[in-house]
């Protein structure tokens, strides 16, 4: 099965979820690839804006850039983008607005979403259903995330866990569980398509 794990990072976070999620869906047999979504402003002038972004730009530079082919390759989809104040992000909006002529290509495909944290309460949650909706023009199965993905900061209360501590995930990122997103998502379809 392949499965084409789709996202856009600015700063790295979204990045490392979506290397995790594509770890999952290999531990459970996938044949995956990895792709971020382009950005919309010239990198000279992104990584003018700092240093983060600079680093995360020259670690991302070998991950080749999405296409609308990657979907149509794809047995199952991941996507994953920053929550932009409970929006998707402008970049992987654009890319998804712009899959709109692949028509029922992507019908009974599967696919999930993820994404980073955001210190706005709901914005997770927000973005999710916004990258949700996309998928489901499509005719795309869409799994749904677990609660934890949608509301981290009520998970890590109810484990106790105030966040990442000294050589943890960065910003908090629970890592296990989206490899465990992308390993699910592969089973699911496996299960569906098998």
């Amino acid at each position: 099965m392949n499965v084409a794990v789709i996202f856009y990072s600015l700063y790295g976070d979204t990045a490392a979820l979506a290397n995790a999620v594509a770890q999952g869906a290999e531990q459970a047999g996938a044949i995956v690839r990895l792709r971020q979504v382009a950005g919309l402003a010239p990198p000279q002038d992104r990584w003018r804006a700092g240093e983060r972004i600079r680093a995360t730009g020259e670690r991302l530079a070998s991950v080749p850039l999405a296409r609308h082919d990657d979907l149509l390759w794809a047995d199952a989809i991941a996507l994953g983008s920053p929550a932009r104040y409970g929006a998707v992000s402008a970049e992987l909006r654009r890319f998804l607005d712009g899959s709109g002529d692949l028509g029922g290509d992507l019908a009974g495909k599967v696919a999930c979403v993820f994404c980073s944290p955001s210190s706005i309460q709901g914005a997770q949650r927000a973005a999710l259903h916004g990258m949700i909706a996309s998928l489901l023009r499509h005719g795309v199965i869409v799994q749904a995330p677990a609660r934890a993905q949608v509301d981290p900061g009520t998970a890590a209360a109810r484990r106790g866990s105030p966040g990442a501590g000294p050589g943890g995930p960065p910003g908090g990122l629970d890592l296990v569980a989206a490899r465990g997103l992308g390993r699910r998502l592969a089973l699911l379809e496996s299960r569906i398509h098998g």
